[in-house]
C-alpha cells in the first residue's frame, strides 16, 4: 500500500506548523526563517531546503498561497484551508501537552492517578 501523505490525513509536521504560524502574515522564504527562529528563542533554525521544499508541498495542498512574486522575493501567506488545518493542529498539541503532563503526574504519584 502506497505511504500517504501527511496533509492527506489533516497531519502537520513540525516545520509545517511553524511555518504556518509564521504565515498568518504575509511573508517571503528569508522571513519565515527569522521569524521561526525568533518564536522559538533559537531552537528552532530552519535552512532553506527544508523550507522550500515543505513550502512547495503546503502550497500543493492548498494551506498557502504564493502572494506576489517580483524578481528577488516570493511572497507567501496562509490560505482559509490552512487556518483552518492550523486551528486543529493547535487543538491536538494542547491535547497532546494534556496527556503528558497526566502521564507525568502518574509516574511521580507511582502510577496511581
Amino acid at each position: 500500500m502506497p505511504k500517504q501523505d501527511y496533509y492527506q490525513l489533516g497531519q502537520l509536521t513540525d516545520v509545517t506548523y511553524l511555518i504556518l504560524l509564521t504565515l498568518t502574515v504575509p511573508r517571503h522564504g528569508y522571513l519565515i526563517m527569522a521569524k521561526i527562529e525568533e518564536m522559538t528563542n533559537g531552537e528552532v533554525r530552519i535552512g532553506p531546503a527544508s523550507l522550500y521544499t515543505t513550502i512547495t508541498k503546503i502550497i500543493e495542498a492548498g494551506y498557502i498561497t504564493l502572494q506576489n512574486e517580483d524578481s528577488t522575493k516570493k511572497v507567501y501567506c496562509i490560505t482559509d484551508k490552512g487556518l483552518e488545518a492550523l486551528q486543529i493542529e493547535i487543538e491536538k498539541r494542547e491535547r497532546y501537552a494534556t496527556y503528558g503532563r497526566q502521564a507525568i503526574s502518574e509516574y511521580k504519584n507511582g502510577g496511581t492517578s
